[in-house]
């Protein structure tokens, strides 16, 4: 086996650009390799440890390489069928929490009642408006939020702050 045979059959291996910088190239087993380790529900991080490369060198080489992102796509399409699988057994089977995930997650089911009224949580600044209003709407027809007067009195009890010069 000569040199070059060699370097093609690496899963990944270091080229000079065409600016002279060295980067990673992933070849048609690393693409084996990402395909199989993402339908296993891998990381990108211990896919790029797979290849002996980093995870931002992966992630460059995903960019640069469309044939990268495709492997990657095509695993998880192949983990996700499994696992729909796997849970479309089980609900089968009689398990009710199964059957009761299917329904909301592919057939939009919510199991608890959308709140009529609007919700806030002032300790966060969290102001949760109904969706059949805009923002301006809500503003319009609630009067929330602390009433400034004109004047500030002194708090009964408080210290005189002010200099007597």
């Amino acid at each position: 086996m000569g040199s070059t045979e060699y370097l093609d059959n690496l899963p990944a291996r270091r080229v000079v650009n065409d600016v002279g910088k060295s980067e990673y190239r992933i070849g048609a087993k690393g693409l084996k390799i990402v395909e199989e380790l993402s339908a296993r529900g891998c990381s990108v991080v211990t896919i790029a440890k797979a290849l002996r490369m980093g995870r931002d060198a992966f992630r460059r080489c995903r960019d640069r390489q469309p044939e990268v992102l495709e492997a990657l796509e095509r695993g998880r399409a192949i983990e996700h069928d499994q696992l729909v699988g796997n849970l479309r057994l089980a609900a089968n089977e009689g398990n009710v929490v199964a059957n009761i995930f299917l329904l909301k997650a592919r057939h939009d089911y919510i199991d608890t009642p959308l709140p009529p009224s609007v919700q806030v949580n002032v300790g966060a600044g969290v102001l949760v408006v109904p969706q059949r209003l805009s923002m301006e709407e809500f503003l319009e027809h609630e009067d929330i939020g602390p009433q400034r007067s004109e004047t500030v009195e002194r708090i009964p009890g408080a210290r005189d702050t002010t200099r007597g010069d």
